[in-house]
């Protein structure tokens, strides 16, 4: 039982850590400063793979110089990750930016007026995959349920505790050791 116990308090361990991290993330997300993408296609491929997690933060337009990584949204509204190229002022705080995925042989097609970007702080490879595998029913409950008995075994008291509580409850109060006293007669 020794070993389960350690697994547990590793586990118990790696979970409040993932719990922290998650906690900032949700938070950072919450509030704007912060996003978390997945990589859909294979336009920057070597430094990112389709399936790669991004976790970004968002960074003002004035603070981005050509070789950084963005993603921004196209006039359409979808969102691009692509290193800028060149970098022109625009009007007051916004920037205009060229971009070109690192996969491909020209500059994206037009440019992005931008007053900030996320720009990537964080790969996760495979991060697609992982999720996908994670949400499915055969997987995901049993992963929760093993979680939920480590965290009940590390919970548990050892048997060095176990056994102190049970021998304090066993001894009875503290009683004079000459009994106890009658009056002489």
């Amino acid at each position: 039982m020794k070993w389960l116990k350690r697994v547990g308090d590793a586990f118990l361990t790696v979970a409040a850590v993932a719990g922290v991290l998650g906690l900032v993330l949700f938070l950072g997300i919450q509030t704007g400063n912060l996003q978390s993408l997945v990589v859909v296609s294979g336009s920057m491929i070597p430094t990112y793979e389709v399936g790669d997690g991004i976790v970004s933060r968002r960074v003002p337009a004035r603070a981005l110089e050509v070789g950084d990584v963005v993603s921004v949204f196209t006039r359409d509204g979808v969102l691009v990750t692509h290193r800028i190229v060149e970098v022109e002022d625009g009007p007051g705080d916004a920037r205009t930016l060229t971009l070109r995925g690192d996969n491909n042989p020209v500059d994206d097609p037009d440019p992005y007026v931008v007053e900030d970007a996320l720009v990537p702080m964080v790969r996760i490879p495979g991060a697609r995959d992982a999720v996908e595998v994670l949400r499915r029913p055969a997987v995901g409950i049993p992963i929760v349920v093993a979680a939920c008995a480590l965290v009940g075994f590390a919970l548990m008291p050892s048997s060095k505790k176990r056994a102190a509580e049970d021998g304090a409850a066993a001894a009875p109060d503290a009683v004079d050791a000459q009994g106890p006293t009658t009056p002489d007669r």
